[in-house]
């Protein structure tokens, strides 16, 4: 391959000694696993930020519901005059009503019904309240973290398709398109191919070579449509003279980054994806994803984002590949 196009580690890791699963996931994640870390409590921020709502949701109802249940405990096992209101009942519906009290309290509502009157109980009870401010506190910041952290969401064509080019080459192409209604500019686009090739010492040693896709297009100022990248597929391309098994055999991966400045956050986003060798499609072109209506108004259509039709391929000029 060309030394000029060659990047020897881009930050993965070059060598290993058994298969690998795919470098970046589907969801733009990397498919690395990180142990021998201890547990800070300062990583815990940035986990309620990265991770989904719904276990968001799950771990913040969660949290609430344990911290009342022991404070509504405390509570429970305290004489009855230490509080105004109660009934004298069994002990399981003593802590319903020390857990509902736990709850006005924590959220500072107050309803009254039942009140503490003894030192202890109003010492738990001012406790919890100073403990409910705290939590609330925390939460909201957590909520307007999630709520505020700039991301990109571009949708990636399910498959990259080797296609048709012109002078009689032929090129990889995918497409992306912006999901959000904010304004995307000065997007830029990286490509990476990740090919495996064993050590020559014979130990088994599989070690990956980062080779930089030349794109046609590797900026644009504006992106209210959506934006293909291509690559051609000429005598300096890793490409060249190359099989569908013989990239499958190398376990090709297509390692894509993109990056563009959201005037909503007015800051830069990032997006990334990957391609592996069989989500290559070989003679196709992708079918348009917009039309202009006769109102001049251009639809862009997400659900032909996917879309393409089977073409010939055309036949490329054998050369000697570049070392």
């Amino acid at each position: 391959m060309a030394v000029s196009n060659q990047r020897h580690d881009p930050g993965i890791g070059t060598q290993y000694t058994i298969n690998s699963k795919r470098i970046i996931n589907r969801d733009g994640s990397f498919n690395v696993i990180r142990s021998g870390l201890r547990w800070s409590t300062r990583d815990t921020y940035q986990l309620m930020i990265k991770m989904s709502w719904s276990r968001f949701l799950l771990v913040v109802f969660t949290f609430l519901l344990a911290i009342n249940g022991v404070f509504a405990l405390l509570y429970s096992v305290m004489s009855d005059n230490q509080f105004g209101g109660i009934k004298p009942t069994h002990f399981y519906e003593k802590f319903l009503d020390a857990y509902y009290f736990s709850f006005q309290t924590f959220t500072t509502v107050g309803y009254g019904v039942l009140h503490p009157t003894g030192h202890w109980a109003n010492i738990v009870a001012s406790f919890e309240a100073v403990v409910g401010w705290m939590c609330f506190a925390i939460i909201t910041g957590m909520l307007y973290g999630r709520f505020s952290k700039p991301s990109a969401r571009l949708m990636y064509s399910d498959k990259a398709l080797i296609t048709p080019y012109s002078n009689g080459l032929n090129s990889i192409q995918f497409r992306i398109a912006n999901m959000r209604k904010s304004n995307l500019m000065e997007m830029e686009a990286t490509a990476l191919l990740v090919v495996v090739e064993k050590q020559k010492d014979g130990k088994g040693i599989l070690r990956r070579r980062f080779i930089e896709l030349q794109l046609e297009r590797q900026s644009i100022l504006f992106f209210p449509l959506n934006w293909t990248l291509v690559h051609v597929i000429d005598e300096k391309s890793p490409f060249g003279n190359k099989t569908k098994e013989e990239m499958k055999a190398m376990d090709a991966e297509i390692l894509v980054m993109i990056k563009g400045f959201d005037d909503t956050f007015s800051q830069t986003v990032h997006s990334r994806y990957s391609y592996k060798c069989d989500e290559i499609v070989w003679g196709a072109k992708f079918t348009p994803v917009y039309e202009t209506q006769l109102s001049g108004e251009i639809v862009l259509d997400f659900d032909k984002m996917h879309d393409y039709v089977e073409v010939e391929l055309n036949e490329t000029p054998q050369h000697e590949p570049v070392n």
